[in-house]
């Protein structure tokens, strides 16, 4: 059995817990951002920071490989390396990208486009399931589910348009 499948309630539990930590720091880089003009890139690098503090021993006591375990597979694979390169680039211009548009906007118009990566994420299923012919890459576009979702998004970036239309 899959865990996903015998404990459905542990994933639950942390989508709500990232969603509400998520809405804190949200609201704690807007404070800091707007109201006390905090530079949006000291902000960035203290949450780098720390973010570091904390997930370097949370990787020694959790992974399942030691570290020396892990930099002899990097040299064994070179994708790997390039893997972990540009998933760290991304994730640092995400993070520009974030905190410039908190300081820029506030976290609300933010949050409000960010819904659009669901979208996108969506989108690229759809190609990828259809572009690829394989049945386990991607998302298949399912009747009369799909145009519900197609519907739920039409209705969100409406949302997005009378938001900044009335705002």
């Amino acid at each position: 059995d899959n865990e996903a499948d015998v404990y459905p309630w542990v994933g639950s539990f942390l989508i709500v817990g990232q969603c509400v930590t998520a809405a804190g720091q949200d609201m704690a880089e807007e404070l800091f951002l707007q109201e006390s003009e905090f530079p949006a890139m000291l902000l960035l690098g203290m949450e780098g920071v720390v973010g570091l503090v904390f997930g370097i021993p949370l990787y020694l006591i959790y992974a399942p490989e030691t570290p020396t375990e892990t930099m002899e597979n990097f040299r064994q694979s070179s994708w790997k390396v390039d893997y972990v390169v540009n998933l760290t680039v991304i994730f640092t211009a995400t993070g520009i990208f974030n905190i410039l548009a908190t300081g820029a906007t506030s976290s609300m118009t933010r949050n409000m486009w960010k819904n659009c990566r669901t979208l996108m994420v969506w989108m690229t299923g759809l190609i990828i399931f259809y572009s690829t012919g394989d049945d386990d890459l991607g998302e298949a576009w399912i009747i009369p589910g799909s145009f519900f979702v197609l519907g739920g998004f039409l209705v969100m970036i409406f949302g997005i348009f009378v938001y900044y239309k009335t705002g």
